[in-house]
């Protein structure tokens, strides 16, 4: 399967199998997700992996007793870690000694960078850590479709009570709940708009 014919088949999955699913798709999930690009490569996501059925009662329960985060096999919490934040430096270091920046990077960017951050609002952190953290879901979706598994993305939940029963820390924010199982059910495609509704060319609104 190749990533075009994985994307046209993903679908949310809302009915699962119990079928376990082997560690190592699980390691392939994870490892998917790590490859992801941040900003920065500052790469704030953080995961914490359910298979306990009664912590999966729980988050059901915060999750407005939707069935699909207590009845799959495997949830996976998406975390933003936001002190990733503050250790920019050495993922310039990372970049610089992976070749991807110049080496005078750190002499020129980081002062810089270091200033803009300190004046960053913490808003606009969590929109940023929420961005990079999307993209690593969607890694393991794409995977996950590849390896004949189902997923279900869950942001409608009670971001206090997940808190409590992971344990989540402070610095720590859940993004979403990520259902995972060998699908029960076959849904078709939904609708979206088509390709010239969303397209402009060099300026908004530009069609060809």
């Amino acid at each position: 399967m190749d990533v075009f014919e994985a994307i046209n088949k993903r679908r949310s999955i809302r009915r699962f199998k119990p079928d376990p699913i082997p560690d190592e798709h699980i390691a392939k999930l994870l490892e998917s997700a790590r490859k992801a690009p941040s900003g920065t490569n500052s790469q704030p996501w953080r995961f914490i992996v359910i298979k306990d059925d009664e912590t999966k009662k729980e988050l059901q329960r915060a999750a407005n007793n939707q069935r699909h985060v207590g009845s799959p096999p495997v949830v996976i919490a998406c975390c933003a870690d936001m002190k990733s934040f503050a250790e920019f430096p050495e993922r310039i270091d990372e970049l610089i000694e992976a070749g991807a920046l110049p080496k005078n990077s750190r002499k020129f960017f980081v002062p810089s960078l270091k200033k803009r951050m300190n004046a960053t609002p913490k808003s606009s952190l969590q929109i940023a850590a929420a961005g990079n953290v999307a993209i690593a879901i969607t890694n393991m979706m794409l995977q996950a479709t590849e390896l004949g598994l189902g997923t279900c993305w869950v942001r409608w939940f009670d971001n206090n009570k997940v808190n409590e029963i992971l344990e989540i820390p402070d610095h720590v924010e859940v993004q979403a709940l990520l259902a995972i199982g060998v699908p029960d059910e076959a849904p078709n495609p939904r609708p979206r708009l088509k390709l010239d509704e969303i397209t402009y060319y060099e300026k908004y609104g530009n069609k060809l």
